[in-house]
């Protein structure tokens, strides 16, 4: 899996400055924020949770729409316990919920994270939502029959010196934020993308919240930045999912004509594409084929002298040089077309297995497991005489055709 660094940015880099930001926000300043603004603050989260909602029936999006529920029943309930002058609820209801809530809050977060979207938008959000029924019938049952061994097995603390005495969470509930974090971890590295890393960052907040429960503003703050993050991945999903390519993660063909529309009188257009990869397909299969498409726009994305890469559509690429001209981009061209060269691939050995078993002429060479691809790259630039960025593509693609015919792997102008 090739991850841009703009990929890592977004996905890692700006959800941590915003934790950071707001953690530092409320430590030092929130004892400076006017009482008349207290009862927004309360209701930030409300706010932000019911704008994730609305996003979220927009998109379909049932797992962030469960996260969001789980958090909202968090932030209320936690308002509730610290609503000390209405609270009507016993001791024990008190002690009860608190720790029913750390447990399995998070175990909730990881369960939809996991959970495949599937069926129809009403039966699948029916069925999640009825999990999320149960448990709180299930706390509510305790609660009317005061049943002990509930609270006994949220509470016991089996090795007392283990236990760190900064930590404000029973020990069940520590090792529910820890597995949960070890499995979103894990899904975020398997499966990588913004919304999993969010699912990760939204668990630390609720770590966050329920161990500084007592604090003044932890509370409305990160979870209105929890509601806000949730919010954020969905229209950034949306984003790449209308401009940025799905196999590779390059800006699509839709980026590229808005790109394009805004260029300005000096530019270079350079059209790439892989050679031979039809054949390449028919020998190796569709699945080798995309893994190669995929370093093939690793390989380009990569690009010096300010080139951006996007991919045209099959095995075709494009590479825009803004306020360049074509002279000042052929080294940078040929960079792209030796780096994508010398890298080789390896084949699984099933693959292996059944390419020196496929039937064929005579004695074959054993596959060496090992598969390497060109590509063939076409530039041009403005001029007074290609002055719409058509007439400039269509010279880049000139180009190429002339590489191609010139023998592939090798830059044309």
């Amino acid at each position: 899996m090739y991850l841009s660094s703009s990929q890592f940015r977004d996905g890692i880099l700006l959800p941590l400055i915003l934790l950071l930001s707001t953690l530092g926000a409320v430590h030092f300043a929130y004892q400076l924020v006017p009482s008349s603004l207290q009862p927004f603050i309360q209701s930030a989260p409300y706010i932000a949770f019911g704008v994730t909602t609305v996003l979220g029936l927009i998109y379909a999006r049932l797992r962030v729409l469960m996260t969001v529920l789980v958090l909202c029943l968090c932030y209320w309930t936690f308002s509730q316990l610290l609503d000390y002058q209405n609270n009507q609820w016993s001791n024990f209801a008190i002690e009860l919920i608190f720790n029913a809530v750390t447990v399995l809050a998070p175990l909730n977060i990881v369960l939809f994270a996991y959970w495949t979207e599937k069926g129809s938008l009403i039966t699948d959000l029916f069925s999640k939502f009825m999990i999320l029924a149960a448990q709180i019938l299930a706390v509510d049952m305790i609660i009317i029959y005061h049943y002990q061994p509930a609270l006994h097995f949220l509470t016991q603390m089996p090795w007392p010196e283990l236990h760190p005495r900064w930590l404000h969470l029973a020990p069940m509930a520590a090792l529910s934020f820890a597995a949960s974090a070890f499995l979103l971890i894990t899904k975020a590295i398997r499966q990588p993308s913004n919304t999993h890393t969010i699912f990760l960052f939204t668990l630390v907040i609720l770590f966050i919240v329920s161990q500084q429960l007592l604090q003044p503003g932890y509370l409305p703050a990160f979870m209105t930045l929890a509601g806000l993050l949730l919010a954020g991945t969905m229209v950034h999903e949306s984003f790449n999912m209308a401009f940025k390519d799905d196999l590779t993660g390059l800006p699509g063909r839709r980026a590229l004509n808005e790109h394009l529309a805004k260029l300005g009188r000096q530019y270079t257009l350079a059209m790439m594409d892989v050679d031979h990869f039809k054949k390449f397909n028919d020998t190796y299969g569709h699945d080798i084929g995309d893994q190669v498409l995929k370093m093939v726009a690793h390989q380009i994305s990569l690009v010096n002298g300010g080139g951006k890469a996007y991919r045209y559509g099959g095995e075709e690429f494009t590479i825009v040089f803004a306020n360049k001209s074509v002279n000042e981009t052929l080294s940078h061209l040929e960079d792209v077309r030796t780096s994508i060269e010398s890298e080789i691939m390896l084949l699984s050995p099933e693959v292996v297995e059944q390419l020196n078993a496929a039937p064929g002429k005579g004695k074959k060479k054993k596959h060496s497991g090992e598969v390497s691809v060109t590509i063939s790259i076409g530039a041009a630039e403005r001029s007074e005489a290609l002055k719409q960025t058509e007439q400039v593509l269509k010279a880049a693609d000139d180009a190429l055709y002339r590489a191609k015919k010139a023998g592939r792997n090798q830059v044309s102008c």
